[in-house]
């Protein structure tokens, strides 16, 4: 059953791509799919733009409507292939692919959103300690 849902997502993949994609062009936008890199990309814009609306709360609803329409995941995931296809073999590709159908795989992207929430966090926290600590280190030179 999961390789018949496997052949389906890679075949509806095909028939939507440009018939100038290469067979690793197409593994590319099932591994987006299976990763979720450009889910998390289109989070990170609704977050941005859930910011600006905080921001601008007398903005009419409408606006932010058709702001939202400026960004899909068919477009971000558009922009990532070539990269992908820059630093990856379609055999590294393939290997990408059976991890994240894997157990293992599948936690890490179900975890990632997480994982990356708490990592910001502990990011901000060490960083302003640095800046404080070099704060303190141009204070005491400048005495």
């Amino acid at each position: 059953m999961k390789k018949l849902l496997f052949t389906l997502l890679l075949a509806a993949v095909a028939t939507g791509a440009s018939a100038q994609e290469s067979a690793k062009t197409i593994k590319i936008r099932v591994l987006l799919s299976l990763n979720g890199a450009s889910r998390v990309g289109m989070n990170t814009v609704k977050q941005m733009l859930a910011q600006y609306q905080k921001a601008y709360p007398s903005v009419d609803t409408a606006v932010w409507t058709r702001i939202a329409g400026y960004y899909n995941e068919k477009d971000l995931a558009n922009l990532l292939v070539p990269i992908y296809e820059r630093y990856f073999s379609e055999k590294d590709v393939d290997g990408m692919i059976a991890f994240y159908k894997s157990d293992a795989g599948k936690k890490m992207v179900e975890m990632m959103p997480h994982i990356t929430a708490e990592s910001q966090v502990a990011g901000k926290i060490w960083g302003e300690d640095i800046a404080a600590k070099i704060r303190k280190d141009i204070e005491g030179a400048m005495k």
